[in-house]
């Protein structure tokens, strides 16, 4: 029992130094906590919100003294309370000099410590010189005094750990054979779907407290591990080429001039916005007939509206799609920009150019967004109203696994749609039709072998969009609204694409409702499109400026260039009218191709080092 009382002293040590230096986040920063109209309230919820990312961050730090003293239970060594100590303690310089950091640049930078200030502590002389020196000496004191009564604390604690007991087996067992299991738990965030991240403890409209909330330490090193290719700051994809040349290639692929004239398809300059984000739609349901039975619904609907027939995901994963979506920025190789919220918050977001013109906004999803930690992601938006599995009340008859069932979300997002000041933006992202495909009703698609409940999933949500779209034009407010269907990516369905196949990004794209002009409804657009330009296209349609959006382009510019960019896992794809390429940039080698690809390898280059560029520089 020693060994198990020694090891819960340790990991209430951690979870202290992990409160002591939020609270002392908050003092240090109680100027920037009065954004918020009860800065008391938020600031209690900050704690209440964060625990359970400090559990996991505390549970973590224990994996070692864990494995040590397991050895112990079976060995004693007085080497292994030496080993033990200097862990503790080692543990404890580190996250205070982090914590320290951190009061040191939020400041100026508003965000938490990441891998990036390795590249500052370089020139440790600058960053010095920059701070005023009261400031400079305010910290060196808050360091001094913490490492100190950290040190006594854990002398403290030390000193209750006895070698000197006999050894118990029972005790050992459950030592080795239950506390991992606990541990792990901890760690994960418990035995929910999804794993805990940064995402868990976002509650706040407020950037600062969702920051107060997140763990430093946990933040810190999970932006060590998701960025370990680029820890360096070093831009792997540099190209030597002339400037000219490049800059003529990421003219042709990236953002459409903001005077760039456009064709108007809308009857009003500010329509509703109903947004739609449907989980795994693949573009092969639009391609061929039989397919084509799987939706019907949406079929049925391209006819009253415009079908984008070659529009293509950013990549493969949701939380690459919906940045993609929402701020117009591409999947990058390697790393994933929701998981650092000090570089998404440097993204544009469609959501705050609409706020800026009178927009409400609102985003539904019915399941946990914790995954890829879309949560925070979602929040750095700026919707008004941000609501989740958690947030809403429904029976337990109207959930699967991972969330409640999209034909009752649609019919939630009518409801909360209809309470909303015009203009809105309301958008819901769909959980039916991610595995394991538990919709709520019998097979109808009795084809497909192994995919058959993807299609039957597919297939739910299409007669559930069918539905919504009925009940819908009831209402007030739909006669006024632009109604945009897309995927967040795609799936490789029977036809078994490889993710390097163009095919597997292909998704379909449909806007739809009585804002569109007579002439353009039924109209099919082949032009070769992806999701992420969506923001500039939308913007550009309404005349609002999306110059910030330097990845996104106006489809419907008279001067846009049909490409579309895909991630691959250590490259990239580009899709054109001429031929498509997919190349693998770290292994030089081409994965896929076809027709004519002769120099998309260099373009997809160029553009590759711009947008890791970009995102070093965020």
């Amino acid at each position: 029992m020693n060994s198990i009382s020694f090891l819960v002293k340790l990991f209430l040590l951690f979870l202290l130094l992990i409160e002591t230096f939020r609270t002392i986040f908050i003092v240090y920063y109680w100027d920037k906590l009065q954004v918020a109209s009860s800065p008391l309230t938020e600031t209690l919820l900050s704690y209440v919100n964060a625990m359970s990312l400090d559990i996991a961050t505390a549970s973590i730090l224990v994996v070692i003294p864990w494995l040590l003293l397991s050895i112990n239970t079976l060995f004693y060594s007085c080497l292994i309370k030496v080993l033990l100590f200097i862990y503790t303690f080692s543990i404890i310089i580190f996250s205070t000099f982090i914590y320290i950091a951190e009061l040191g640049i939020y400041n100026e930078w508003e965000e938490k410590p990441t891998f990036k200030i390795f590249t500052y502590l370089k020139h440790p002389d600058e960053a010095i010189a920059s701070n005023p020196l009261v400031y400079t000496l305010m910290l060196s004191a808050i360091l001094i005094i913490s490492l100190w009564a950290f040190y006594k604390l854990t002398r403290r604690v030390y000193s209750t750990y006895n070698l000197n007991v006999k050894i118990n087996y029972k005790v050992t067992a459950f030592f080795i054979l239950v506390l991992p299991i606990v541990i792990f738990l901890g760690a994960r965030g418990g035995t929910k779907e999804i794993p805990i991240s940064q995402s868990s403890v976002y509650f706040s409209k407020h950037k600062v407290y969702n920051d107060v909330a997140i763990s430093t330490v946990y933040n810190f090193l999970h932006s060590i591990t998701e960025n370990q290719s680029i820890i360096d700051g070093k831009n792997s994809y540099k190209i030597e080429l002339d400037e000219k040349i490049k800059k003529i290639i990421l003219d042709e692929l990236m953002a459409t001039p903001q005077a760039c004239e456009s064709e108007k398809i809308l009857t009003i300059s500010r329509p509703n916005i109903v947004l739609v984000i449907w989980e795994s739609l693949a573009g092969d349901f639009i391609k061929n007939e039989k397919y084509q039975e799987v939706i019907p619904n949406i079929m049925s609907m391209s006819k009253e509206g415009i079908l984008f027939t070659k529009a293509y995901s950013s990549a493969t994963l949701s939380h690459e799609g919906l940045p993609s979506i929402f701020s117009g920025w591409p999947a990058l190789a390697g790393t994933y920009i929701t998981n650092l919220p000090s570089k998404f918050y440097k993204l544009p977001f469609i959501t705050q150019s609409l706020k800026s013109e009178g927009y409400a906004s609102m985003f539904l999803f019915g399941g946990q967004l914790r995954y890829g930690n879309l949560t925070s992601y979602m929040y750095g938006n700026g919707f008004d109203i941000i609501e989740e599995n958690s947030d809403i009340q429904m029976s337990n008859d109207k959930e699967g696994v991972l969330g409640f069932h999209d034909g009752y979300m649609l019919e939630y997002l009518k409801q909360k749609t209809s309470k909303l000041k015009e203009p809105f933006l309301s958008s819901i992202f769909t959980v039916s039709s991610h595995s394991p495909y538990d919709q709520p009703m019998e097979d109808v698609i009795e084809w497909g072998v192994s995919d058959k409940g993807y299609l039957n999933s597919i297939y739910y949500t299409d007669k559930s969009i069918g539905e919504f779209i009925k009940s819908v034009k009831k209402e007030s407010w739909y006669k006024n609204t632009l109604f945009i269907f897309v995927a967040d990516h795609a799936h490789h369905t029977p036809m078994a694409w490889s993710r390097a196949d163009k095919h597997w990004h292909h998704i379909p794209m449909l806007f739809y409702g009585d804002v569109i002009k007579e002439k353009y409804r039924g109209v099919s657009i082949d032009k070769i499109v992806s999701q992420r330009d969506i923001p500039a296209t939308l913007l550009s349609q309404l005349d609002i400026d999306h110059s910030k959006f330097e990845w996104s382009r106006d489809i419907l510019c008279k001067g846009y260039k049909e490409n579309a960019y895909i991630m691959n896992k250590n490259g990239f794809g580009l899709i054109t009218n001429k031929g498509s390429l997919t190349y693998d940039l770290k292994e030089s080698r081409v994965i896929y191709e076809d027709m004519n690809s002769s120099g998309l390898r260099l373009k997809g280059n160029v553009y590759m080092e711009k947008l890791l560029q970009t995102y070093l520089d965020y």
